[in-house]
């Protein structure tokens, strides 16, 4: 992920981090936005997006250092600060479990809040998988990215299409809602499906996660979205009716695609 995107004051900005804070800004803005729109208290949506971001910074930052330097990073802690490389799956572990203290402590209605949640974090893993240069198994394809006498997939970018596209179908349904946690359950179940799709254009080696984490989760998870969609209530007529033009969508989402694709291939070129 070490792909400097531009300078800043004599300071380079990286790719990920930048596409990450990003997604973050924006992801925050619309979680406080339809939390007021579900009738939840904003400042309260915003609290937890802040604090479990800076969970996953912390927690991603000390395990990256540790795993370097182990229990030496306690003799000289400033080690933390002269970088900004993270552990992701440190960070995410942490912050889903402090981002869960606080889910059930804060909110009378948790999984209101999730729904409310659930584009937000579509959209911030799309502008953060589209600024990682994680690629995947060697190929032969026309986009293939070339890093010296390799070419490999570009999966950073099907991701990010993917999860744009997860994003902006649950962006599209979120005031179709018939249940509380319809579009966390539904973002569960797509993402899921997603990395198990997604696994073979990347590189596996001895400690890759087996298939079936996904596989089982996306079909665990969909069969409780349609069984709770099913005993659900029906809409009124008039929320049925509330979406927007089907091709406008459609041809919106290629333009952030196409979009994308031109960015990604840039920072390349």
């Amino acid at each position: 992920m070490e792909n400097v995107l531009f300078i800043f004051a004599g300071i380079p900005v990286y790719s990920y981090g930048f596409m990450l804070g990003l997604g973050l800004i924006f992801g925050s803005l619309l979680a406080c936005r339809e939390g007021r729109r579900r009738g939840l208290d904003q400042n309260l949506v915003f609290n937890w997006f802040v604090q479990v971001t800076v969970v996953f910074l912390v927690v991603g930052r000390v395990a990256f250092v540790f795993s370097l330097h182990r229990w030496r990073m306690f003799t000289y802690p400033w080690v933390l600060l002269t970088g900004f490389q993270v552990d992701e799956v440190a960070g995410i572990i942490g912050a889903v479990i402090y981002g869960t203290y606080l889910l059930f402590h804060s909110f009378p209605r948790p999984m209101a809040f999730l729904d409310s949640l659930a584009p937000s974090v579509a959209l911030i893993q799309s502008l953060a998988n589209l600024g990682s240069n994680v690629f995947g198994r060697q190929t032969n394809v026309p986009w293939a990215v070339r890093l010296g006498y390799f070419t490999l997939h570009p999966t950073p970018l099907y991701a990010a299409i993917v999860y744009y596209l997860i994003f902006a179908v649950l962006w599209r349904f979120r005031r179709q809602t018939r249940f509380d946690g319809q579009l966390i359950i539904g973002f569960v179940t797509l993402s899921s499906a997603s990395q198990w799709f997604l696994l073979r254009y990347r590189e596996m080696s001895a400690v890759s996660w087996n298939p079936l984490l996904y596989l089982l989760p996306a079909i665990a998870f969909g069969a409780l979205w349609v069984w709770l969609y099913v005993q659900a209530p029906l809409l009124p007529l008039s929320k049925r009716r509330g979406q927007g033009p089907l091709l406008g969508w459609l041809l919106s989402i290629f333009g952030v695609a196409l979009t994308m694709t031109l960015v990604f291939f840039w920072r390349f070129g």
